[in-house]
C-alpha cells in the first residue's frame, strides 16, 4: 500500500497522455478548426486539421508522447479515420485512470473494471448497429415520426440489430498488452477490396450519412463510384467501389471549382515531356513497370559496391565507355527492341537516363503510386521487374493512351503539365484535388480519404453506428444501469449516476471506475456537440443529461436523437434548423473503425499505466527506507 501512495503523484506518463488528449478537442465533429504548426528553427510551417497530422508534425520528446504517435499512425495506416476519437478518449480515460489511483483503487481493479467497461459498450454497439440497407428508410421514417410527435413509436428495442453471424463472429477479445514498434496488428479482412453488392439501396444516401460535413468532398467520393461502374459494366447506379483503384491527383493555384473525378490516372510532366506526349496521342503504347528505381546504382543490397574504394590500372581504358554508360545503352536497346514508348517507375528515375530516353521517344513516368502500378499490370499484361536489367519481351505490357489533360501554373508561376494514363478495362479513377491555398491541399486530400474509406468499410462491415455522439450516449446509459446502488447522486457535469459506488463480484469501486469511464465518453460528446454548434459550451451537459433522462424513462432513441438536434414548442433540445430535414441531420460512424479506436485508446492507457508502475523516476531517496518494494532504475 506504501507504494500505492508514492504512485499517486508519479505517474507523469498519464498526465502527459491527458494532455496529448486536448489536441483532439478541435478536431471532432463537423467544423473542425485547422491548425498552424510552425518549426521555430526553419521558419516552415504546416496546415493541418487532423490528429494524426498534428502528431506527425510535433517534436515529441517524451516516451508517452511517441508511443501515441505511432498508434495513432497506425490506426491511420488501417483505417484512415477515427484517429481523433482515439486521441481524445486516450487522453479522457487517462484522467479516468489518475482519478481512480488518487481514491486509492488498486491498478488490477481498474484495468479489469475498465475492461469490463469497453466490453460491455462493445455489445451495446453490435447491439444496436443499424443495416446499411436501411440508412434511406430510417431517415425517412424518422422524419414522419418527429413531425407527427410520436416519440414512443419506435422503441429501442426495435432498432434494426446485427445479426449474430456477422459482427459477433469479431466477438472482443481481451487484447495482451505488447510493447511493439507498431502497436497495432494489421488486419487483413480490411485491406482495401473491391466492393460490390447485390442489395436494393443506393450509394448516394449512404455517403451523404457517412460525410460528417464534408458533403461536397464525399460528392468526389459518388463521382468515382459512378464512373467505376460505368466501367465495370454495371451502369450509372454506383453499385461498385474499390478505394484501391482510387488515386489522387492535388494540383496548387487552381480554384476548388476546378475539383473533378476522371477516368485512369493523372500525372504533372515536363515541358519536355508533355512535348512527346502531344506526339504520342491517340496511339497505343507498349509500357515497361519497374516497382524500384531506374538507374545503375539502384541494385540489391547485397551487391552494392563499396564507395570508399578506388580501382587503379596500369592500361588505358581504349573504350572510352565508362560502367554507367555501359548500363544505359543495355537498358535503352531493350526498350527499343521491344518497341517500349513508356516507362512508368515507382521510385525514382536518373535524370540523364530520362533525358535519354526522352531523346528517343521514350516517355519516362516515376514517383507513381504502387495502386497505379497494379493496375496497369492487370490491363494491359506488363510484368513488374524491380532492376531495369530484368526487361524482355516477356515484361511488356500494351493498350495503353497518354493524353494532355490541362496545363497549370504551380507554386511560384511554374508552369507544369498534367497527363492521363489510361489503360484498357482499368477501372483506375483519379481524383483532382484543387486549392487556391498551396498549404491547405494536403489537408483536401486528407479530408477526401477519410470520406472514400468511411464508405469503405460501411460497405464491408454491411453496418452503421448512429453517429453525432448518439452510441456514446447509449454507452453512458448502460453503464449507468451497471453501477450498482439504491440512491443517486450527481457526476460531472450534474449527469445523474448512482450514489453507491460499491459495485458487485467483491470490487468495491466497481461503480467509480465505471463512473469514471462514463464521464470519458460524455467529454466526447459535449465537444462533438460544441463544435457542431447544437450547444453552447454551458448547455452541453445539460442536455446531455436531460438525453439520458429521455432514456431512462423509455423514449426511443430517434426521438432522443431528434431532441438534441432540434428544439420544440416549449424551447427544449438542441439548436432549431429551419427548414432543414430530420433526413438531412441524420448521422453514422463506422462500426469497426470506432471499437478498434476505443479498444487502441484503452490499451493505450493500459500501456502507460503499466509503464509508470515499472519505472519510476524522482522519488526521494529517504523515501526509500520505508518502501523496500520500489525500485529505482
Amino acid at each position: 500500500m506504501g507504494s500505492t501512495v508514492i504512485n499517486q503523484r508519479l505517474h507523469i506518463g498519464l498526465q502527459q497522455l491527458t494532455a496529448l488528449g486536448a489536441v483532439a478537442h478541435s478536431f471532432l465533429g463537423p467544423n473542425k478548426k485547422h491548425k498552424i504548426i510552425q518549426d521555430d528553427s526553419t521558419g516552415e510551417s504546416a496546415l493541418v486539421c487532423t490528429c494524426y497530422r498534428v502528431m506527425e508534425h510535433l517534436e515529441l520528446a517524451c516516451s508517452v508522447g511517441q508511443l501515441a504517435n505511432e498508434t495513432i499512425q497506425a490506426h491511420q495506416k488501417v483505417f484512415h479515420s477515427g484517429t481523433c476519437c482515439l486521441l481524445f478518449l486516450a487522453g479522457a480515460w487517462s484522467r479516468a485512470a489518475l482519478e481512480c489511483l488518487h481514491k486509492g483503487i488498486s491498478i488490477p481493479n481498474i484495468t479489469s473494471v475498465m475492461m469490463e467497461g469497453l466490453d460491455m459498450c462493445s455489445d451495446v454497439c453490435r447491439s444496436n448497429s443499424v443495416l446499411i440497407a436501411d440508412v434511406g428508410l430510417i431517415a425517412s421514417v424518422s422524419n414522419k415520426s418527429v413531425m407527427t410527435g410520436s416519440p414512443r413509436a419506435v422503441s429501442q428495442s426495435s432498432a434494426p440489430t446485427c445479426s449474430q453471424g456477422s459482427l459477433n463472429s469479431r466477438k472482443h477479445s481481451r487484447i495482451k498488452l505488447r510493447h511493439s514498434r507498431h502497436f497495432c496488428e494489421i488486419d487483413k479482412d480490411y485491406e482495401a477490396t473491391p466492393q460490390s453488392f447485390s442489395q436494393a439501396f443506393d450509394i448516394p444516401p449512404l455517403a451523404e450519412a457517412l460525410s460528417h460535413g464534408c458533403a461536397e468532398t464525399m460528392s468526389l467520393v459518388v463521382k468515382a463510384c459512378r464512373l467505376q461502374s460505368k466501367r465495370s459494366g454495371s451502369g450509372d447506379s454506383g453499385r461498385t467501389f474499390d478505394v484501391s483503384k482510387l488515386v489522387t491527383c492535388p494540383l496548387p493555384g487552381l480554384s476548388e471549382a476546378h475539383r473533378c473525378v476522371l477516368q485512369g490516372c493523372v500525372v504533372l510532366v515536363s515541358a519536355e515531356q508533355a512535348s512527346l506526349v502531344h506526339r504520342m496521342r491517340e496511339n497505343n503504347c507498349q509500357v515497361v513497370l519497374i516497382d524500384g528505381d531506374l538507374s545503375e546504382n539502384f541494385r540489391h543490397v547485397g551487391f552494392n559496391r563499396k564507395t570508399d574504394l578506388r580501382y587503379v590500372n596500369s592500361k588505358l581504358d581504349s573504350t572510352g565507355v565508362c560502367e554507367n554508360e555501359a548500363w544505359e545503352d543495355k537498358v535503352l536497346t531493350t526498350l527499343q527492341n521491344n518497341n517500349v514508348n513508356l516507362v512508368v517507375i515507382r521510385g525514382e528515375a536518373s535524370e540523364r537516363f530520362s533525358q535519354c530516353c526522352l531523346r528517343h521517344c521514350i516517355l519516362v513516368l516515376d514517383r507513381v503510386r504502387l495502386t497505379v502500378l497494379k493496375d496497369l499490370a492487370e490491363t494491359t499484361g506488363a510484368f513488374p521487374v524491380t532492376y531495369a536489367t530484368q526487361l524482355n519481351r516477356h515484361c511488356v505490357g500494351t493498350g495503353v493512351k497518354v493524353s494532355i489533360w490541362r496545363e497549370c501554373r504551380g507554386v511560384g508561376r511554374r508552369l507544369s503539365t498534367a497527363v492521363n494514363i489510361v489503360a484498357d478495362r482499368s477501372g483506375l479513377v483519379t481524383v483532382v484535388l484543387t486549392s487556391s491555398v498551396p498549404g491547405k491541399l494536403q489537408a483536401v486530400e486528407d479530408q477526401f480519404w477519410a470520406c472514400a474509406y468511411r464508405l469503405h468499410h460501411a460497405l464491408k462491415d454491411q453496418k452503421l453506428l448512429h453517429g453525432a455522439g448518439m452510441i456514446e450516449l447509449l454507452c453512458v446509459h448502460h453503464l449507468h444501469k451497471h453501477i450498482e446502488g439504491s440512491g443517486r447522486r450527481t457526476g460531472k457535469g450534474g449527469v445523474a449516476v448512482p450514489q453507491d459506488i460499491r459495485g458487485s463480484v467483491g470490487n468495491g469501486h466497481r461503480g467509480f471506475v465505471l463512473r469514471a469511464m462514463a464521464d470519458g465518453w460524455t467529454d466526447y460528446i459535449s465537444a462533438l456537440m460544441l463544435n457542431s454548434g447544437t450547444c453552447s459550451r454551458v448547455d452541453t451537459w445539460t442536455t446531455i443529461n436531460q438525453q439520458l433522462t429521455y432514456l431512462n424513462t423509455g423514449w426511443s432513441l430517434d426521438y432522443v436523437y431528434s431532441k438534441m438536434l432540434f428544439k420544440d414548442d416549449a424551447g427544449n433540445g438542441g439548436v432549431s434548423h429551419p427548414g432543414v430535414s430530420q433526413s438531412a441531420k441524420k448521422v453514422y460512424d463506422n462500426v469497426t473503425v470506432k471499437l478498434e479506436a476505443w479498444r487502441k485508446a484503452l490499451d493505450l492507457v493500459f500501456l502507460v499505466l503499466q509503464t509508470d508502475i515499472e519505472v519510476i523516476t524522482g522519488i526521494d531517496p529517504a523515501q526509500l527506507e520505508s518502501n523496500s518494494n520500489v525500485m529505482v532504475l
